[in-house]
């Protein structure tokens, strides 16, 4: 028995039960929050979603399941993955919980993560004001406001990420982003718009991206482990400086190694290189 195999495909099905609808008939909030090129061709182009990344959902849904337990004897009314529409355009949202005061609505946002960062993502922020903005146009006569809940499950720490409050010029450009993207849907011709994040680093559609010269030859190492820990550690800004030393020497180390000459080796689908100032950086 291939153990490992029979584990994907349960996950794979466990995936699949989080039915939010064919995702290549409208925009969703996990579209205008990350960058459009990829939005688009993960509709037009969809992947098999690896073990990690099927991991990464389910523990997303016990976070949530863990949130709906705790919540079901309680007195507040709320409820659980609320659908919202646009009124006129294929935009949509399905938002983990929304709690209904007599006046307030509030989007709670659940983001399972490996450490909790200091700051919200700009990710997370996009992602939730686009579910704040439909949610108000739904609901005209409340106050919406939202929050985004970092939960780490290895090590059991929360942190809330509060007060995020409906503002329309912010919602106005994440429509925009979001006409974009169906545009694209809708016309093979128009190229869609890149967003360079450190979520690049692991993005199935990076090869070809245009955001990146995927052209030039230069060395490839296999060290998509540390490379991985180093990008961690210098996005969410957490975790000891002498880690974050310790994982750049080590890639200053192969690069002077491998390609003492061009400064520069590839990893994975990256291209990790030292600057003038002797710094590491990843493209």
């Amino acid at each position: 028995m291939d153990f490992i195999e029979l584990l994907q495909q349960g996950l794979l099905k466990l995936n699949n039960k989080n039915d939010m609808g064919d995702r290549c008939t409208y925009v969703g909030s996990s579209d205008v929050a990350g960058c459009p090129r990829k939005a688009v061709l993960a509709k037009t182009e969809p992947q098999d979603h690896e073990l990690t990344t099927l991991l990464r959902f389910a523990r997303g849904h016990l976070a949530e399941q863990l949130i709906v337990s705790a919540m079901e004897d309680s007195s507040y009314d709320w409820d659980y993955q609320k659908e919202v529409s646009h009124r006129e355009r294929p935009f949509k949202a399905h938002i983990d919980f929304v709690f209904n005061g007599k006046n307030v609505l509030k989007v709670l946002e659940i983001k399972t993560v490996s450490s909790i960062p200091s700051a919200p993502y700009e990710t997370w922020i996009q992602q939730v004001h686009y579910q704040m903005g439909l949610l108000q146009e739904e609901n005209p006569g409340k106050i919406v406001k939202g929050c985004v809940l970092a939960i780490d499950l290895n090590e059991g720490r929360i942190k809330p990420f509060n007060e995020f409050e409906y503002n329309s010029m912010l919602y106005e450009g994440l429509l925009q982003k979001a006409t974009h993207i169906w545009q694209c849907l809708q016309d093979p011709d128009i190229i869609p718009k890149t967003e360079t994040s450190p979520l690049c680093a692991w993005c199935q559609y990076r090869p070809e991206c245009p955001a990146y010269d995927n052209h030039v030859e230069i060395p490839e190492l296999p060290i998509e482990d540390e490379l991985a820990n180093y990008l961690g550690l210098k996005a969410t800004k957490k975790n000891s400086e002498a880690e974050l030393v310790k994982l750049t020497n080590f890639l200053r180390f192969a690069i002077a190694n491998a390609n003492p000459d061009g400064m520069a080796i590839k990893v994975g689908p990256n291209v990790v290189r030292t600057n003038d100032r002797n710094w590491i950086v990843v493209e």
